[in-house]
């Protein structure tokens, strides 16, 4: 650490210094009707001389000493979305001027996209699938995290993210569907250097403290480049196996005149986009009838509600005087100032009550930017601060980051580059999330366990002035203690916890240009955190006070060195690189927590631990040493091919077995560059094939003990579970990849389509072992998994003039993950159970991600079976439901300019996949749903009593032998003969039966259509601004999350249907928070 900081303070001092002078191009960079271009390229062609333009579009260009006035040189200038200009320029000591206006590339076949380890490539040149989103698209609305900002942006690109509610969340990205044993992530990559992204949360419960992406500033990010297949990845390695997501941050300028400076100021809330339906006709209680209770202070009997009861099985909410459960308690809960004791109210739904719990959420973003340099150096410094307050009460974050980047030209041939990032996260309150009874998940408790008449500005008054805690949820009128719950603003404000996170990230590299075609490079790249999270339980509530402390650190060091040729000879063109990366990644844990309560209440400190503190610390170490190289060769501008080669040794693996080499080839042809086609402008076919191979965890092929906390004064250790395996080698992943990219109508249509197979073999699982081997489970490779799919891409200008023009974008993918093979023997495998007995499987000969559990049992006329004996369907185990993948997903944008105005929409869309969902489950069993009430095919209520024709009560009853007055669920199917039958069943039987024999009942179609963004923006004209030190000002109204146009389940987002994603396979929910809407104005100011 103390070397890096002396490397990096080293960069910086050199970078503020300028060495020579030189002569200087300046100029502007435009679109054809004169908009400034922010950040072009501007280069001398066939050198490694270059800037880029500044905010306003102008540029400064510092020649090496050895280009002397008299001389002639050939300048470029490149922006993405348009086509490349040369200009030659006969230099002059008294100042070269030099502007450029550039043609929109509607095709973006000119454009330069980032590839693999930074190289950076012409698009037609490309023999795989890389799609770029540039800033503007980034960061159409206001957004907290980049993970969400990719949903249906990218084809094959599948975000589950965490509902707004969750307040800086969690969001994970599958590339190309999910396959093998494991749903692992892309890599993230931040101007080459590679980034954590692990997610701190759990697939069960717990509190949601986000993925490290979500630090990143999106202001900084110019583009980001998704890199889906081996091919695009395999220069990477092994860490690559699951795709790679690029992240090019914006560069600083050499200014005309002076410094670029910009600030921006976003301002918005956040409020409940959807909600499940509650009934409102029932109470809280287990049966329709009222209770009743003796007051011991006035000897009268009142009419009360089971409130120990959390369940909404109760009494019609039709105005019945009754007490409620804060009309025992001796104090002011309606704020008049009176005692509230014997208090009578009518009985009636508090239908907004849930709704009333939540606050607006409140956020303020300032960003600000410079960027200028000196003759021969170059910067960006950008800073921001974003103060949030989520919809859930008591809840806040706060994030801060500061970037640099900086460049100088040590001389004509060395070149000094600095990258740096700092983010700094902090969180209070971050609510709980799933299935979450300790720590709180208010959701779970309204969705699930709650009662449809309590008043929550009742609930907000949890705590009397002598200090005694109240709850809804009291034992008896006599026994006020809570049984199940507490209020849920104790657990707010009461169970809380506080995280901190800092990060550093960032590069220094050198660059020597020994001549015009071969140049070297060394860099060294970082990154490191430390998270900080204190958790605690409230003293006076359910649950036994506690506190505890956690500390989570990563360092991760990249030392790379590499050689670069590039040279034209005659028709056919040669780039190649070759180098080496040595990687070394150090993580650490520290849990301390208290045991048996709190010595004295509230009191929020390990010293304060009853019994011996829990404590758990881990360390963990991982290296991989890497060599690679690419050859890249074009002819004549029409054909392309590329061949890459990298070879991974791995600490991670057997000695025997550590190096693992892996390839990439691929290849295009523009066709049109040979024959003329009708209306065909572009036309290229391409195709790819690569492997890659993948690792496994640090110490998983030794023998590692774990320490436990000591029993008194003995230690405790424990034995490794299991058994290492020295013949362990990397698992494969082949892929194989064709397309074919069309321009038609003169570049006005557009299109992109991919067709795709990946394999991946001998992944490293652990299967179970006999116990007589002393351990329970072993490491070995085994399996087949084949992935095939297809992807395409549309868009379109069919509106295009000098101040106004409309483009049209779609982006469609499907995709089929087949299990082929597992371990010798084995034919299914369980990947994930969720909670009550519904689980993930890879099945041989199957789609990937089957759900299997309860369901119900089928006659084979495909008729549900119906038992006469209860009057119910009949459940059978271990049925299969079919994958949580989606058939296909997609997206839609729309953006229209015209004058100074622009107006842009986003849409995203799934169909098919499912997810598993508790609020469902439960909201069913304990009444809270909709669909709990309503009429059976009688007329009458369900949850009447069920009453055959002589009168009596029953169970249930045979349709045909029902009192014309019964209540009852429908239940229609066959019997095991085939005979059709058709009961009416108690609807609280029909409900827990529902709960019991739950998987099919309570799966979610996961298809949707969503209206995702929307921002219209104006540019105030220059004119209005003269007088001002104001070049540029731009205003915007911007609309995140505007409405759902349809989804299976009302009242649940299927965008957001996840506990959490950092473990398991993100396909069930425990207790949703929810989605939310998001305004923001923002405003925009350049200097």
């Amino acid at each position: 650490m103390q070397q890096l900081s002396k490397m990096l303070l080293y960069a910086i001092v050199i970078s503020a210094t300028a060495l020579q002078a030189g002569v200087k191009v300046t100029g502007t960079v435009t679109s054809e009707s004169g908009e400034a271009l922010s950040y072009a390229n501007v280069t001398v062609v066939g050198t490694n001389v270059g800037t880029a333009s500044g905010e306003d579009g102008t540029y400064s260009l510092d020649l090496p000493s050895d280009l002397k006035a008299g001389q002639s040189i050939t300048l470029s200038a490149g922006y993405i979305g348009y086509k490349s200009a040369e200009a030659t320029v006969a230099l002059s000591a008294d100042g070269n001027t030099q502007n450029f206006s550039l043609e929109a590339d509607v095709l973006g076949v000119e454009e330069v996209v980032v590839t693999a380890l930074g190289i950076s490539k012409a698009k037609k040149a490309l023999g795989y699938s890389v799609q770029d989103i540039k800033s503007d698209e980034l960061n159409m609305v206001e957004q907290d995290n980049v993970v969400n900002a990719l949903s249906g942006k990218v084809a094959g690109v599948q975000v589950l993210g965490m509902a707004g509610g969750s307040l800086g969340g969690s969001a994970k990205v599958r590339l190309r569907g999910a396959n093998g044993m494991s749903d692992t992530q892309p890599l993230w990559v931040v101007d080459g250097t590679p980034l954590d992204n692990t997610s701190f949360s759990s697939a069960y419960s717990g509190r949601d403290f986000g993925n490290m992406a979500n630090g990143l500033n999106m202001d900084d990010i110019a583009t980001v480049s998704v890199l889906k297949g081996a091919s695009a990845s395999a220069l990477y390695g092994s860490r690559a196996a699951n795709g790679v997501i690029l992240v090019t941050t914006k560069k600083g300028t050499s200014k005309k005149k002076g410094m670029g400076l910009s600030y921006t100021l976003t301002t918005g809330t956040e409020d409940l986009l959807v909600l499940p339906e509650y009934q409102n006709e029932y109470a809280g209680g287990y049966t329709q009838d009222f209770l009743t209770a003796v007051d011991p202070e006035d000897g009268q009997t009142y009419n009360i509600l089971n409130y120990a009861a959390d369940e909404s099985w109760g009494p019609r909410m039709d105005g019945t005087m009754y007490r409620p459960w804060w009309s025992w308690i001796h104090d002011d809960f309606t704020g008049d100032g009176v005692d509230d004791y014997g208090t009578q109210i009518p009985l009636s739904p508090q239908k907004d009550n849930v709704k009333d719990f939540f606050d607006q959420g409140i956020s303020t973003t300032h960003s600000v930017s410079l960027d200028g340099g000196s003759d021969n150096s170059s910067y960006r410094l950008s800073v921001k601060s974003n103060a949030a307050n989520g919809i859930i009460p008591n809840s806040s974050l706060d994030k801060s980051n500061v970037g640099f980047s900086g460049s100088l030209n040590l001389t004509s041939k060395i070149t000094s580059t600095l990258n740096l990032n700092y983010a700094n996260t902090q969180g209070f309150g971050r609510p709980a999330s799933g299935y979450s009874p300790s720590q709180g998940n208010p959701l779970q408790s309204f969705n699930q366990w709650f009662q449809r008449q309590l008043d929550m500005d009742k609930l907000r008054m949890y705590r009397g002035a002598d200090g005694s805690i109240y709850s809804w949820n009291m034992r008896s009128t006599s026994d006020q203690r809570p049984l199940y719950w507490d209020s849920p603003f104790f657990t707010l404000y009461e169970n809380t916890a506080e995280d901190e996170r800092n990060r550093l990230f960032g590069n220094f590299s050198m660059k020597y240009q020994y001549n015009q075609d071969l140049s070297f490079d060394a860099t060294v790249r970082t990154d490191m955190y430390d998270f900080m999270i204190e958790d605690r339980l409230g003293s006076g509530g359910l649950e036994t006070p506690f506190y505890s402390m956690q500390k989570l650190s990563l360092r991760e060091m990249n030392y790379e060195a590499r050689a670069s040729y590039e040279k034209t000879f005659a028709s056919v063109g040669v780039r190649g690189v070759v180098g080496g990366n040595y990687m070394e990644k150090n993580t650490s844990s520290q849990y301390t927590g208290t045991s048996g309560g709190l010595s004295l209440p509230g009191f929020y400190n390990l010293d304060a631990s009853v019994d011996r503190p829990s404590v758990s610390t881990s360390t963990a170490t991982r290296a991989i040493n890497s060599v690679f190289g690419q050859l890249a060769v074009d002819y004549s501008g029409f054909l392309f091919a590329d061949f890459s080669v990298r070879n991974d040794v791995s600490s991670t693996l057997p000695t025997d077995n550590n190096a693992y080499t892996y390839y990439s080839f691929s290849n295009s042809l523009v066709f049109t560059e040979l024959v003329t086609l009708p209306f065909v402008s572009f036309g290229k076919l391409r195709a790819s094939v690569a492997q890659v191979g993948n690792d496994t965890d640090p110490y998983s092929v030794a023998l590692t003990y774990s320490v436990g906390t000591p029993y008194g004064s003995s230690a405790s250790l424990a034995v490794p579970n299991t058994l290492p395996n020295p013949n362990l080698k990397p698992a494969v992943s082949t892929d194989t990849e064709f397309g074919l990219e069309l321009a038609l109508l003169d570049n006005r249509l557009r299109f992109d389509v991919a067709s795709y197979t990946s394999v991946k073999e001998d992944e490293i699982i652990d299967l179970s072992v006999p116990g007589a081997s002393g351990y329970t489970t072993s490491l070995v490779n085994a399996g087949k998994f084949t992935t095939t799919g297809t992807e395409l891409q549309v868009s379109g200008t069919p509106i295009l003039g000098d101040d106004y023009s409309l483009d049209l974008a779609l982006n469609w993918a499907a995709s089929e993950s087949m299990v082929d093979e597992l371990a010798e023997g084995m034919e299914a495998r369980s990947l994930f159970r969720a909670y009550w007995g519904t689980y993930l499987y890879a099945n041989v000969g199957e789609e990937w991600g089957i759900i299997q559990g309860t369901g119900y049992a089928k006659h084979e006329n495909g008729q549900r079976l119906v038992d006469p004996t209860t009057g119910n369907y009949v459940y059978e185990n271990n049925m299969e439901f079919g994958s949580v993948l989606p058939d296909y997903t997609g997206g839609f944008r729309v953006d229209a300019r015209y004058k100074n105005f622009d107006i842009g929409a986003s849409f995203d869309f799934q169909e098919g996949g499912q997810f598993y969902s508790l609020t469902r489950q439960w909201g069913l069993y304990s009444g809270m749903t909709m669909n709990t009430v309503g009429n059976n095919s009688l007329g009458n209520p369900i949850r009447d009593a069920v009453v055959n024709d002589t009168g009596a009560v029953v169970g249930f009853v045979l349709l045909s032998e029902a009192a014309s007055n019964s209540g009852g669920v429908l239940v229609e199917g066959v019997t095991e003969d085939g005979t059709a039958v058709s009961y009416l069943l108690d609807a609280v039987s029909w409900a827990a039966n529902s709960y019991y024999k739950r998987s099919e009942e309570n799966l979610v179609d996961g298809s949707y259509m969503r209206f995702k963004e929307f921002r219209v923006g104006y540019n105030v004209p220059s004119s209005m601004l003269e007088g001002f030190p104001v070049v540029g000002a731009n205003v915007g109204l911007s609309v995140r999350n505007v409405a759902f146009l349809s989804s299976a389940e009302k009242g649940i987002d299927p965008t957001t249907a996840s506990n959490g994603h950092g473990d398991g396979f993100s396909y069930w929910e425990g207790g949703v928070l929810p989605s939310t809407r998001a305004v923001s104005l923002s405003l925009k100011l350049t200097f």
